[in-house]
């Protein structure tokens, strides 16, 4: 392993991953950044072969009382690990500490009452533990479609009291539909087919095509392409807004002063507003530099 590698175990949904971003931006800057975690996320941002799929059964005895030889010499090639989780497995660590020369955990959540964008929090982890080093934000390792993708509408979310209600989807829908002439209804694995069949009961008449359980990479390639994204707070919010996209991201149950989606075309609405509101793209704004 190269000299001042770091290994990132990052067990978040996809929405907290990318949320880690910047975070991971400061690791890269130290050394040779290695990614354990879900591969195809992963690959958004690093080379294949920097990245590790948490589930390969090579990394069962991370958790075990004794781990594998042949893992444990892996592990010893690192200089460092950063384990990002809300609430890290004891096991775990102890098995990293033996094996790894500096081993740290950020955790994703901030404490209760404790009001700032979760991507801040991680980074200020991160200073406090001395890697404060200024980094450029990651490039996503993802090339925009040959056309335009026109409109993205993307109600699910894997938290249903986030979701947009069939009610709220045909209401943007048919307004997307009018100012965009394109649009494509984004569905994901959270959906289950009950929410799908209200979805599509009330999109009746509405012109548009269906982009359903897309690999991540296909669905960041739409949405390099997107005129504008719209969409309930979900991981694919967080996904459209960091990657430039023009983004409204649609918030009912969670508090936008922790969980706003950021970029340089992102903008939070409520949902009465979400009714009423511009959907044209936002503007490109001031990126928050974390």
């Amino acid at each position: 392993m190269a000299q001042d590698s770091t290994l990132a175990l990052h067990f978040g949904a996809l929405g907290d991953f990318v949320i880690s971003w910047p975070a991971l931006g400061r690791l890269a800057v130290l050394g040779p950044l290695h990614l354990w975690g879900r591969g195809e996320w992963g690959r958004l941002i690093l080379p294949p072969e920097q990245v590790h799929e948490r589930e390969a059964a090579r990394f069962a005895s991370l958790f075990a009382s004794q781990m594998e030889p042949s893992l444990q010499s892996w592990l010893a090639g690192f200089q460092r690990a950063m384990v990002f989780a809300a609430a890290p497995d004891e096991v775990l660590l102890r098995n990293l500490t033996a094996t790894i020369a500096q081993v740290h955990s950020v955790s994703t959540r901030p404490p209760r009452g404790h009001h700032q964008l979760v991507g801040r929090w991680q980074v200020e982890q991160m200073e406090r533990l001395g890697l404060v080093h200024s980094a450029r934000p990651l490039t996503p390792l993802v090339q925009p479609p040959p056309e335009p993708s026109g409109a993205l509408l993307a109600p699910g979310s894997g938290g249903k009291a986030k979701r947009l209600t069939p009610d709220m989807t045909s209401c943007l829908a048919r307004r997307l539909e009018a100012e965009h002439g394109s649009l494509t209804l984004v569905l994901g694995p959270a959906e289950e087919p009950a929410y799908r069949a209200e979805l599509a009961l009330a999109m009746e008449g509405v012109t548009h095509r269906v982009l359903a359980d897309a690999p991540v990479a296909d669905l960041a390639r739409a949405l390099l392409g997107a005129s504008v994204y719209v969409g309930a707070d979900s991981g694919v919010s967080h996904l459209a807004a960091t990657l430039g996209t023009p983004t409204l991201a649609v918030f009912q149950a969670s508090d936008p002063r922790l969980w706003s989606p950021l970029g340089p075309r992102a903008r939070v609405l409520g949902v009465i507003e979400a009714r009423y509101a511009d959907l044209s793209p936002p503007k490109p704004g001031a990126v928050l530099n974390l």
